[in-house]
């Protein structure tokens, strides 16, 4: 699966694969759709793994941007290693806090 993914209360944890292709690349922004449908996240993480990230990835990194740009969700984006589960910045967590 291009997309990975963990729900940690509010916060939706999504890790990016870098290597996408073209026909992965849409596959992963459908599913991170389907994602804020079904969890509607209060702030998502987005891990990115590290080294460099195909067109595609970068695309579906931006589409991650504009859905959390549209919908007001705090986004946090980290190469923190996907079992660190990094926390948000300050301002992101007081606007997730309940």
């Amino acid at each position: 699966m291009p997309v990975e993914y963990t729900v940690e209360g509010h916060v939706l944890a999504l890790r990016l694969r870098d290597d996408l292709d073209v026909t992965a690349r849409a596959a992963a922004a459908l599913h991170v759709q389907r994602l804020f449908l079904a969890h509607r996240p209060a702030g998502v993480r987005l891990h990115l793994v590290a080294g460099l990230a195909t067109g595609a990835s970068l695309s579906v990194l931006a589409r991650v941007r504009r859905l959390c740009e549209s919908l007001d969700i705090p986004l946090v984006i980290t190469d923190q290693p996907w079992a660190a589960r990094a926390p948000f910045a300050p301002p992101v967590a007081e606007a997730v806090s309940p």
